[in-house]
């Protein structure tokens, strides 16, 4: 009996809204960020991550997703400063490879605008984070587009003589856009 229902468990698990969810299409979405150090503006960004998403711009309030970055493939502009944001100061990539992003909920503000509250967790770190997102239908494909801004000494990012904010300020933006194919549920 107990092999019988073990089963049945993952067979509702692996049909569940959340994995027969929409594809994030790679090359044509991004994770990117921005941040002033010494008083210049910095950007950058992750090369790789995954995503599972289920989102119906008719039923907001259904939305599940779940993005995975892979924080090795940070870049920053060059490589003396892609090996320093995965030191131990900052992302310590060694000990926390993958940031993810859980959202909880979106409501709809109208004209295909919403707001994205969730859960992002960096170096072990979860934090509630919450910002705006538009949804535009390109084609047969969905396009995402949000951003959010967060404080990154509430995830140790900047550790030891890197947590002075005149060098390197707290807040940092993080922008996307998540090209979604396949349906929603």
């Amino acid at each position: 009996m107990f092999k019988p229902l073990l089963l049945a468990g993952a067979l509702a698990l692996a049909s569940s809204p959340l994995f027969a969810a929409q594809t994030v299409v790679p090359g044509k979405s991004f994770i990117d960020f921005t941040f002033t150090q010494m008083g210049g503006k910095v950007d950058g960004g992750f090369k790789a991550f995954t995503g599972k998403v289920n989102f119906d711009p008719a039923k907001p309030e259904k939305t599940q997703a779940e993005i995975v970055v892979d924080l090795n493939t940070i870049d920053v502009g060059g490589p003396d400063g892609n090996a320093e944001a995965k030191k131990k100061a900052w992302f310590n990539v060694p000990a926390f490879p993958k940031g993810t992003f859980t959202a909880t909920s979106v409501k709809a503000l109208g004209g295909g605008k919403f707001d994205v509250k969730g859960k992002l967790t960096i170096k072990g770190i979860t934090r509630d984070v919450a910002g705006p997102m538009t949804a535009t239908q390109v084609g047969d494909q969905l396009e995402l587009k949000g951003s959010v801004a967060l404080k990154r000494l509430g995830f140790q990012l900047g550790e030891g003589a890197w947590a002075d904010t005149e060098t390197v300020a707290d807040e940092v933006v993080v922008k996307y856009k998540l090209l979604l194919s396949g349906k929603p549920d």
